[in-house]
């Protein structure tokens, strides 16, 4: 882990001798680990992607089957296993990014050169952000982060804590942990948009699942 954190270190460097700037060079640097983890993420969002198509047919399941967990389980996995889909198949593609992001954030966190880097406002990369903008935007980035990839409205309780409680961790953190963290989640909002956007497929079926309904109710 001290090695991956050294070396990470020295790629930053190395951004900054181009740049001159090191609140620049964290954002370039992190973009290139996003891309660096991308096929990690890749095969996540497919998961995702699956997950948010099928989900109607689970809400239809979970109303049918309301008065029997057991039988609901039952025909969830028949589901699962008709639409081809594993929902833990997307857990381990994010268990292996933490053997970077671990070392990288405690590089971050101790950087010896932040504490004479200045950017924008900040007047020094080492010291929390003296106006909370990192930190309200930390929020905001992960609440819409989370939003795209929610499968039902009950889930947006869990997306408001869950953005309240970054908000908190970037409050006390280096202001260069938290431009890292900020950028790193637009990165991930614009991958999510890209990824998860309905395909004209999707759009058909949709279409024809909605048409389907309404001849019924008719």
């Amino acid at each position: 882990m001290a090695a991956i954190g050294m070396y990470l270190g020295q790629l930053l460097k190395f951004i900054y001798d181009f740049v001159g700037n090191y609140g620049v060079a964290i954002i370039i640097f992190t973009i290139l680990i996003r891309i660096v983890l991308l096929p990690f993420y890749v095969q996540q969002m497919g998961t995702m992607k699956k997950m948010k198509e099928i989900n109607p047919l689970v809400e239809d399941l979970k109303k049918k089957y309301a008065k029997d967990p057991q039988k609901l389980n039952e025909e969830m996995m028949k589901l699962y296993k008709e639409k081809n889909v594993n929902p833990m198949s997307g857990c381990l593609p994010m268990l292996l990014p933490l053997i970077i992001l671990w070392p990288l954030f405690a590089m971050l966190r101790n950087y010896p050169a932040f504490s004479t880097a200045s950017f924008l406002w900040l007047k020094s990369l080492a010291d929390k952000d003296p106006y909370f903008i990192l930190p309200i935007l930390s929020g905001i980035t992960t609440y819409i982060s989370s939003a795209m990839i929610q499968t039902d409205n009950s889930q947006k309780s869990m997306n408001l804590i869950m953005s309240a409680f970054m908000i908190w961790i970037t409050v006390s953190l280096p202001a260069g942990v938290g431009i890292y963290w900020v950028t790193s989640n637009i990165f991930q909002i614009a991958q999510q948009y890209f990824f998860l956007r309905p395909t004209e497929s999707m759009k058909g079926e949709s279409s024809n699942e909605g048409n389907n309904k309404n001849r019924k109710n008719s």
